[in-house]
């Protein structure tokens, strides 16, 4: 093959497998989007705030406890005395309360005619109360109430009573649940409740990130493939080739800084304990969830309004999207020294100079070690939590993972250093 068709070949070569990437890195872009919104709105629907946190679930559930305790209580003859010393122990104190009282009030301070007036009191008292003769009829009332208690009518009236002061002290004492973003999330995919979301929200999910695991690995074989290709004909690239190099490194660097680099997530998978004799059981309960690229990153920090969160919006911005993209380009620029850019002090420094500037690599260092701390301190505080209860069992579960982005902006660095020797070899042939 003559050195034209040659170069059309591998032109022809170097444009398909571009063209691949593109096409595929934008439908993973959107899968991954996509996956990430699901997620998101799975951990919200379980959240711990709508569960184990939420006071009026734990009304509802002690609530229907009491009410099928009550229903079910039954007296027999081996608890009956029990129940009855009980009850004649508090009708005991009540009675020496009561006497107690009265007694006070009526030897309280004063006048002379207060005094006088506090012991006719407490003389007529004695007369019509003697409440030694009512402790010794207490074992008689004791008796009364637990046959009382089997009324159905009692039983009744006790439960409604119990249950309104259920209700009553946890309006008082705690906060409604805001479940505004939990309708949200039902409305956005028109659910009646979790229940009917999840399956079809996991279903789609784990479609979308099987689909998508596939998409990245075409993406990063047809960048290497063009790479491949191109430093197999080093230094002599022509400039066409050189600018789809450049193209598939920024579709790397598009596809890494869009989608998500890593989640962070905690979650007690099962909770159980005894209560009155009875299970309680939470599952799935999200602690902590997040999901996020370096663009929502910046985005979360400029929401903020803050100017210090701001700059450093505006430094992770520079240093993981402006410098890696102008180095790239003007490594472009410079090779192909267009109209003479090669000698102009911006082209210059960020195609020879700016590599100490753009820290891409050290962002990818970052995020590894992120990634490393994150999942550490995550799996130590969920082992700690599901070891620190008594007759409590539980069950976490860290989710911590790399996802794709990571790894395709770890491609993105790789095809830049490529790309610097390839410059390197071009200025080392020009100035031999």
């Amino acid at each position: 093959m003559s050195p034209p068709q040659a170069r059309i070949a591998a032109a022809l070569s170097l444009g398909t497998l571009l063209l691949a990437a593109v096409l595929l890195a934008s439908q993973l872009i959107l899968d991954l989007r996509r996956v990430q919104q699901l997620e998101t709105d799975l951990a919200e629907l379980h959240d711990v705030r709508y569960g184990l946190l939420n006071a009026s679930l734990w009304v509802e559930r002690l609530s229907g406890l009491l009410a099928r305790k009550i229903d079910t209580f039954e007296l027999t003859d081996e608890n009956r005395p029990a129940l009855k010393r009980n009850i004649e122990i508090a009708l005991d104190r009540i009675l020496v309360e009561v006497e107690r009282y009265l007694r006070q009030r009526n030897a309280g301070g004063g006048n002379f005619w207060e005094r006088l007036g506090g012991a006719f009191r407490q003389g007529v008292q004695d007369f019509l109360v003697d409440f030694t003769e009512l402790r010794a009829q207490v074992p008689a009332y004791a008796e009364a109430i637990l046959d009382e208690f089997e009324r159905p009518e009692a039983r009744a009236q006790l439960k409604a009573q119990l249950l309104a002061a259920v209700d009553g002290a946890a309006a008082a004492t705690f906060t409604a649940t805001d479940f505004s973003a939990y309708r949200a999330v039902l409305a956005r995919h028109g659910c009646a409740d979790a229940a009917a979301c999840e399956p079809g929200l996991r279903a789609e999910a784990d479609a979308l990130q099987a689909r998508a695991r596939s998409f990245s690995a075409g993406v990063l074989l047809a960048v290497a493939g063009m790479f491949l290709v191109a430093w197999r004909e080093r230094p002599h690239l022509q400039p066409e080739v050189m600018a789809m190099l450049t193209a598939g490194a920024l579709v790397l660097l598009a596809g890494g800084v869009v989608t998500p680099m890593i989640d962070v997530e905690a979650r007690i998978s099962e909770l159980r304990f005894m209560l009155l004799g009875e299970p309680i059981v939470f599952t799935d309960q999200v602690l902590y969830f997040q999901s996020k690229s370096i663009l929502d990153v910046v985005r979360v920090l400029v929401e903020t309004r803050a100017w210090d969160m701001i700059l450093v919006a505006v430094l992770i911005t520079l240093f993981s999207l402006v410098f890696p993209s102008f180095k790239v380009l003007a490594g472009f620029v410079y090779y192909l020294d267009w109209r003479g850019l090669r000698t102009n002090c911006f082209v210059y420094f960020f195609a020879l100079r700016s590599g100490k500037w753009s820290m891409a690599d050290v962002l990818v260092v970052a995020m590894l070690m992120a990634y490393v701390g994150f999942s550490g301190l995550v799996e130590s505080q969920v082992a700690a939590m599901a070891g620190s209860g008594r007759g409590v069992d539980v069950i976490t579960t860290n989710g911590t993972a790399l996802q794709l982005g990571f790894y395709l902006f770890l491609a993105f660095v790789l095809a830049s250093l490529v790309l610097s020797s390839l410059l390197e070899a071009r200025v080392g042939k020009r100035v031999s």
